[in-house]
């Protein structure tokens, strides 16, 4: 009956012995990935100490003359290497909320370079894009735009919702978005050199609303 008894416990050993290897070499997988981590950010900060040994200013320095050149609030700062030149590079959210990125020399404390965040200046410059846009149809328009709008509302009382100018082959109208009495919204299309209605249409949106 011994030798049974022990015929039993030794597979449960083993396998005891086998679980407690996955264990270990799963604690190991894992210990390596942090590691690995933990090497990178070290890394990086080595980096940045290093460079640092090189500028001739200090970061306080030079977010004082990154500040002066964009008021704002620092977002984040970093030194970097381009092409042989230490610059500190900052990122600034600046009074009128938009994002802008500022470089300083970390040698000689001159500013290289001053630019909206990409994303910032997209939006920027299609925003001016419309406005020029509108500025240079208004140029055209031959009625003004209240008296447009006079003329849109005796058409389809209610709210305006947006009105803007439109170059429709060759013809500027202005475009009214009109939210009517029954509260479906219109679309009316005056001439803004003749003043005549050109296109009253309920808005697509109402359209599709009533299909569902």
């Amino acid at each position: 009956m011994r030798n049974k008894k022990n015929k039993i416990l030794i597979p449960a050993i083993a396998a005891v012995v086998l679980a407690g290897g996955g264990y270990s070499f799963a604690n190991a997988a894992n210990t390596q990935v942090k590691h690995s981590s933990e090497v990178a950010v070290e890394n990086d900060d080595l980096s940045q100490a290093e460079l640092a040994k090189q500028a001739k200013i200090t970061e306080e320095a030079a977010t004082k003359i990154a500040l002066e050149k964009v008021p704002g609030t620092i977002d984040e700062v970093e030194l970097e290497d381009e092409d042989g030149t230490i610059v500190y590079e900052f990122e600034i959210v600046s009074e009128d909320g938009t994002e802008q990125e500022v470089k300083v020399d970390a040698n000689t404390g001159k500013i290289v370079k001053v630019e909206a965040d990409d994303e910032d200046g997209e939006e920027q410059g299609q925003e001016e894009d419309d406005e020029l846009s509108q500025a240079e149809l208004a140029k055209q328009a031959k009625i003004t735009e209240k008296a447009a709008t006079k003329i849109a509302l005796e058409k389809v009382p209610g709210t305006i919702d947006e009105v803007e100018l439109e170059d429709e082959d060759g013809t500027i109208v202005y475009e009214f978005e009109i939210v009517s009495a029954d509260g479906t919204e219109q679309e009316v299309k005056v001439d803004a050199k003749t003043g005549k209605i050109v296109k009253v249409e309920a808005d697509e949106e109402n359209d599709e609303e009533q299909d569902d």
